[in-house]
């Protein structure tokens, strides 16, 4: 039996977008991580699946001619993978090819997966799968899944009915039609699932207890095979906290030693946890972890303990600076991207300018991510969004009643000239989705006021951020940079001309070839 799973990552338009680009719904360079995953896995247990990266990078006439040449009678289904929900012409065009789907092969199920609901409602399918979606859409293609009916639309709550951490010994395996080349920044999954609870965060854990680690004896396999047969030396590390157990990357460490050859590692990092265990740098060291996400979310202490947080800031801090110096020693390079929420209860706008100050100062090379608290409005266990935050902020402690406000005026607005900056806040503010809190400090629209004033003053300056941990591999991919030179740019210093030519060249060659297999 046949599957073709459709997989891409876009960049959110705007602000996070390249600088100046003619393409503002920028594809990420990046193999869609949960397509082969559960491509791996089908696999393995009997099923015939291709994957195809970057299909929104395809026009209407290739993908099409890419379907034509690939649908068979023993064709079951087609699923899209998607991480963020697609937004501006990218949506529009996923729904124009769906629905050609829809009405041209009416006997071959359609089903849309992400780890919440709200990320694929937008998309004309049969079905909708949320969390992990091995063991559901297996469940789903038997007849045997647990489906549920939310808004009109046909949903199967993988983590709900059908959680899933496949086999200890499963990889992420790739095919030769997969065209894999030798600056593809793949994925490694060591584990699955979060342990902790952040009250804003909606990525719960997957319905399962236990030790969801991998078995490690097959992860120097698994970057061996990659390496001699596609020259992979780059991977995203897709646990949702890599140094949540300290064994795991001890383990991980020692057979990635075993490699001829000194891998890249980016993906998510606990700061707190690598400040109050040292040894945590070693292994990831050990690992060729350099390039770092940290959720400090508040140098505030008691801010984030309200979000599950709240290391001592001054221990914070020096691991911060401990883990820079070591990184660049022992790595030969680092990047970090910190991540920090406006507007948590306590945080003040004295508290919030003291970190912002500090981290600007003495982490000057380094990115950062300022975002206002998001609530989503639509709480729901079915959508999957349903962080706690959203599900008790009336009952916290912390949030006054829901602000009846719909919309940013230009007299808010009026004290920010730059018209993009403008639209930005208020498109965010507007968003029907996000709930309208308020508490004894700040409120949604205060703080995403105060967003504007710290990205107007030089504290947060985005053109002079270094780019995210994760945005490297766009550089590094198409042969624009290497590894050493791409730290070096600053949002608004890179080659824009050079770096979307080489881009387009990366992806027609991909077009190409699976065009002509």
């Amino acid at each position: 039996m046949r599957g073709i799973i459709l997989g891409c990552l876009q960049q959110n338009p705007g602000w996070q977008g390249p600088r100046g680009s003619t393409n503002p719904d920028w594809v990420n360079l990046k193999r869609s991580g949960g397509a082969h995953k559960i491509a791996s896995y089908m696999r393995k247990v009997g099923w015939d699946i291709e994957v195809l990266d970057y299909w929104l990078a395809f026009t209407d006439e290739e993908f099409q001619e890419f379907i034509k040449s690939r649908v068979k009678n023993d064709t079951k289904f087609i699923g899209v993978s998607v991480t963020f929900g697609y937004k501006g012409t990218l949506l529009k065009r996923a729904q124009d090819n769906l629905t050609w789907l829809k009405t041209n092969y009416p006997n071959v199920m359609i089903v849309a997966g992400s780890k919440v609901l709200v990320d694929t409602m937008n998309l004309p399918c049969d079905y909708y799968i949320t969390g992990y979606g091995e063991f559901g859409l297996i469940k789903l293609l038997k007849g045997e899944a647990t489906i549920i009916e939310y808004q009109g639309k046909q949903v199967v709550m993988s983590d709900r009915y059908h959680p899933c951490f496949p086999e200890k010994d499963l990889v992420v395996s790739y095919e030769d039609r997969d065209f894999i080349q030798p600056g593809d920044n793949l994925t490694l999954e060591l584990s699955r699932g979060c342990k902790f609870a952040c009250k804003f965060c909606s990525y719960n854990a997957i319905g399962m207890k236990g030790d969801l680690t991998r078995d490690m004896d097959t992860l120097h396999d698994e970057m061996l095979y990659n390496y001699e047969h596609y020259g992979t030396t780059s991977y995203h590390v897709a646990d949702e906290t890599t140094n949540d157990n300290q064994e795991k990357i001890k383990y991980a460490g020692s057979e990635i030693q075993r490699l001829p050859f000194r891998p890249n590692l980016t993906g998510f990092i606990r700061a707190d946890l690598l400040a109050s265990r040292p040894e945590d740098k070693i292994y990831l060291a050990e690992m060729g972890f350099w390039a770092q996400y940290y959720g400090i979310e508040s140098f505030n202490q008691k801010a984030g303990r309200t979000v599950g947080k709240g290391i001592n800031p001054d221990k914070l801090k020096a691991g911060l600076l401990e883990a820079k110096d070591y990184f660049n020693k022992h790595c030969g390079r680092y990047r970090a991207s910190a991540s920090l929420i406006l507007g948590l209860p306590y945080e003040t706008q004295e508290s919030l300018y003291d970190g912002l100050r500090w981290y600007r100062q003495n982490m000057p090379n380094e990115n950062m991510i300022l975002q206002p608290l998001f609530i989503n409005k639509h709480q729901s266990d079915i959508i999957g969004s349903s962080s706690e935050f959203g599900r008790t902020w009336q009952q916290s402690g912390h949030f006054h009643s829901e602000i009846n406000e719909t919309v940013m005026t230009e007299e808010d607005l009026a004290e920010f000239e730059h018209p993009v900056l403008k639209e930005y806040l208020r498109r965010t503010h507007d968003s029907h989705y996000n709930l309208h809190w308020s508490h004894d400090t700040y409120s949604w629209k205060t703080a995403i006021i105060e967003l504007g004033r710290v990205m107007s003053n030089g504290l947060y300056d985005h053109n002079e951020n270094r780019l995210m941990t994760w945005d490297l591999f766009n550089y590094v991919t198409p042969g624009t940079y290497d590894w050493d030179s791409v730290l070096d740019l600053t949002v608004m210093n890179y080659d824009l001309e050079r770096l979307e030519k080489d881009t387009n060249l990366f992806l027609q060659n991909y077009k190409n070839s699976k065009l002509s297999l």
